[in-house]
């Protein structure tokens, strides 16, 4: 099964798109969630949302330059 490059893009924005909302969500709504409900045992703190930033970054570089490497390889 081969995907195509345009199936494979969409499939990458979209996905990190999708994170990355979650994530802007995550850490805009943190500070007004009071420490008194029952949810706010369930949220994990900043740190660790801008950890996740972090290394989600890291591997969509990589992944980006890993896919630009493989296509451009031939004509080097």
């Amino acid at each position: 099964m081969d995907i195509s490059d345009a199936v494979l893009g969409k499939l990458i924005l979209v996905t990190t798109v999708t994170i990355f909302v979650i994530l802007v969500f995550w850490i805009n709504t943190y500070p007004f969630i009071d420490t008194d409900l029952a949810i706010y045992k369930y949220i994990p703190d900043p740190q660790w949302v801008l950890l996740f930033c972090a290394i989600w970054g890291f591997f969509f570089v990589g992944g980006l330059m890993l896919f630009t490497l493989y296509h451009i390889y031939p004509y080097l």
